[in-house]
């Protein structure tokens, strides 16, 4: 994949090689309605479509469609398994109802590929610079990516987790789960920025489902042991990353940078001596905490300040364990397990005002299945599950100096805070708590 950029400007249709590259991008469509004819005909002929996203401005959006066209193994790979439309983005035209439809496929540069289903859900999103080879493209690493995500290989899944759960087989199961180790693997090599590829680290000393007395959750109301399961479902998504001026860790560093903070908000004498005194007390007891988005705080000296640096990141770390295997909970695996399992529950507060929801009949008889391999729980609050192997970390805050950090985590129905601080220069849980429960 090459970035957004025009660094080579194609000029009178010359292109690489000295050759003339045929525009392949009609600016002028409407590419909704490329999209819909594309599905229409999908449906009709058994597969999915392919979309590549991209312009004419771009060389290697142009070359792409050559190799397509031309090489022998990858042509009649695409015309016997997609549609393949090719969708326009460009000045003149940047089809922005289209773009949202695909995921804002863009993010990832151009050329972009995005897989449809047989009813037109974008399905995947891939980028191409992982597909290329030299000045040009891999016959393997695109051959291979066609052939996972066409029809068959897509629901090829499905079905044989179907198929294992009617068997009641635990070899097709576990053939399942090593499908999608194989299929999805960690995306820490391409972190786009410092701050990402420093939260993937710190997820890697945070993560501990083996050992959650680390982060305080060791003796958990849910009796959660991972020990005995052979598979570990992993996040996909990081919600944000916050950059903070500091992190005053430890009572000395908290009443420092506190003190000065009371000093700086309240420049009345009575005032200020009364926090200040709130502040010793609060310390004395061990209930002080950072507090960084508590809207409710009157008392705004509490709030460290923090920015809000990058958003809902495809995030998938490396982490490993000695006898587990690991995958990553994409959208795709996410919706097939949500339709095998379906949603039958019984709702929450129905039986006591203190129930959660929970799964029953063929619903909890799937479940009990899945878990065989890994442990998943049915939401608190019904109506959706929970696969994540946990803790799950919603947000990291890191320090200025990348020298600290707090992991914002749930785990299962309650979550909490986990403190890490650079150590010769590897992450360590300095300590853990849980403060919250649904």
């Amino acid at each position: 994949m090459k970035k957004l950029f025009l660094l080579f400007a194609l000029v009178a249709g010359v292109a690489f090689g000295g050759r003339a590259q045929v525009k392949v991008y009609d600016e002028s469509i409407d590419a909704m309605q490329q999209i819909k004819e594309a599905t229409e005909l999908a449906q009709k002929s058994g597969r999915y479509v392919l979309c590549q996203v991209g312009g004419n401005w771009c060389p290697w959006c142009l070359r792409f469609a050559d190799f397509a066209k031309k090489d022998s193994v990858i042509a009649p790979l695409i015309e016997q398994n997609y549609v393949y439309i090719h969708v326009n983005y460009s000045k003149g035209n940047k089809n922005l109802k289209a773009m949202r439809f695909l995921g804002n496929p863009g993010r990832f540069g151009y050329p972009v590929f995005v897989i449809l289903d047989s009813e037109g859900k974008p399905i995947h999103i891939q980028e191409s610079e992982s597909l290329e080879e030299g000045k040009g493209y891999s016959r393997q690493k695109v051959e291979k990516f066609l052939r996972l995500w066409n029809r068959q290989a897509v629901e090829s899944e499905a079905t044989l987790l179907e198929e294992a759960y009617q068997k009641q087989s635990k070899e097709q199961l576990y053939e399942f789960f090593d499908h999608w180790s194989e299929d999805i693997s960690s995306n820490e090599s391409e972190a786009p920025n410092n701050r990402v590829a420093e939260a993937h680290k710190i997820f890697a000393a945070f993560y501990q489902p083996l050992q959650l007395d680390k982060i305080g959750c060791g003796g958990n109301e849910f009796g959660v042991s991972y020990k005995d399961f052979p598979y570990f479902i992993v996040q996909n998504q990081l919600y944000s990353i916050y950059i903070a001026d500091t992190l005053p860790f430890k009572p000395d560093e908290m009443e420092a940078y506190y003190t000065d903070r009371i000093n700086e908000t309240y420049p009345d004498d009575s005032t200020r001596k009364g926090w200040i005194k709130y502040l010793k007390r609060e310390l004395e007891i061990g209930r002080m905490s950072l507090s960084f988005f508590d809207s409710w705080l009157d008392n705004t000296w509490e709030k460290i300040p923090t920015e809000k640096m990058d958003m809902k990141i495809d995030f998938r770390p490396s982490v490993s364990f000695p006898g587990k295997k690991v995958v990553y909970l994409t959208d795709d695996y996410k919706k097939l397990l949500d339709k095998f399992l379906g949603d039958q529950h019984v709702d929450l507060g129905e039986e006591s005002i203190m129930q959660t929801a929970y799964a029953k009949e063929e619903s909890r008889q799937r479940m009990d299945f899945i878990q065989q391999a890994a442990k998943i729980f049915y939401g608190h609050w019904g109506g959706y599950w929970q696969y994540e192997t946990y803790p799950e970390a919603n947000s990291i805050i890191i320090d200025a100096r990348m020298q600290r950090a707090i992991v914002n985590f749930r785990f299962v129905y309650e979550g909490g805070e986990v403190y890490l601080e650079k150590q010769n220069g590897e992450w360590t849980v300095v300590s853990g708590r849980l403060t919250w429960i649904e």
